[in-house]
Order: C-alpha cells, then structure tokens, then sequence
C-alpha cells in the first residue's frame, strides 16, 4: 500500500500546479477583457466630449451673435428715446 501512495504523489503535485496554472490563466483572461471593457468604454466618452465641445463652440457663436443683435437693438432704442425727448444723440 505504500507503493500506491509514493506514485500518486506525483500527479498531485502536477494537478495542483495545473490547477494554480489555470487559475491564472483564468485570471488573466478575465484581466484581458476587462481591460478591453474599460478601454472601449473611455473611448465612447471621448467621443461624446468631442461632440459637446463642437456643440459648445457651436452655441457660443450663437450667444456673441445674439448679444451682437441686442447691443444694436439696444443702442437703436437708446438713439430714438433721445431723439423723441429732444436730446441730441
């Protein structure tokens, strides 16, 4: 019975080491995609950082072309209010 247990011994030792391998490989796996997952993930967020940047320069030309037409409008209805009052302009 003892020659039994002296050439099993062995493989144990093979099947635990086989055993952390996979483990391991596993790991490295679930690492792989994960990072993959996150990398993807960031890449879609720039993408939609670029586009509010576009859309905010976008809406900015708007705003000084606005306050543009209201400082006009502005300066047009100050003019008339003098000019109505009798004051010079």
């Amino acid at each position: 019975m003892s020659q039994m247990n002296t050439q099993h011994q062995p493989n144990n030792g093979r099947v635990r080491w086989a055993g952390i391998g996979l483990t391991a490989l596993i790991g490295i796996l679930a690492l792989t995609v994960q990072w993959g997952v996150v990398t993807t993930k960031l890449d879609q967020v720039g993408r939609q950082l670029d586009s509010l940047t576009v859309e905010i320069r976008s809406l900015r030309g708007d705003l000084v072309s606005i306050e543009r037409r209201v400082s006009y409008l502005e300066g047009r209805f100050n003019g008339r209010s003098h000019s109505q009052a009798g004051d010079p302009p």
